[in-house]
């Protein structure tokens, strides 16, 4: 073998190894991340349905059960003794891509499609309504764990058809 062919081979293998290391790693930090939202969690925030109403406040209480390069998460929602809805989140992780993608239940016109990425504590989702919300069928949602216990669910939209995006609901949870 000629130098210049050992040369392009050591740096192919070397080249492999660091690809390998890196997505090992990489799916090792993801895992972590996941596993943190194993357990029950309960908590409160407000919740504004459309731009017409006012925000409600709801307590909920959610169960998270990661398993590989995924997360579920299941539990109810409840506004004082008005209404109480089953809400869901299920998402699976692509290690190729590193983007997150799923289903968020609980809307009363039926499931939205997630698609994101996470950047550090958070999981930033684009939400695909299954018909118009607010003259739409688009909005964000944020999934904050912050490893210490605390679970924050952002969802950010336009209350009026062009109108500025704006905070529609917050809810904070605790690991119990």
């Amino acid at each position: 073998m000629t130098r210049a062919a050992s040369c392009l081979r050591s740096t192919a293998l070397l080249s492999c190894a660091i690809i390998t290391l890196t997505c090992s790693s990489g799916q090792a930090a993801e895992a972590d991340f996941l596993e943190r939202f194993r357990g029950t969690w309960s908590g409160s925030g407000k919740v504004q349905r459309e731009g017409s109403s006012q925000p409600r406040q709801v307590t909920c209480s959610v169960r998270g059960s990661p398993a590989e390069n995924r997360i579920s998460a299941q539990g109810t929602c409840r506004a004082a003794l008005i209404f109480s809805r089953q809400i869901g989140v299920d998402l699976a992780y692509d290690p190729r891509s590193g983007a997150y993608r799923g289903t968020y239940t609980g809307s009363r016109i039926g499931p939205a499609r997630l698609t994101g990425t996470r950047s550090g504590d958070t999981v930033n989702l684009r939400i695909e309504w299954p018909r118009p919300v607010n003259g739409d069928t688009q909005a964000a949602m944020a999934i904050r764990n912050d490893g210490q216990g605390s679970l924050r669910i952002t969802v950010a939209d336009n209350l009026t058809p062009g109108g500025p995006v704006q905070q529609t609901s917050e809810i904070i949870l605790a690991r119990r």
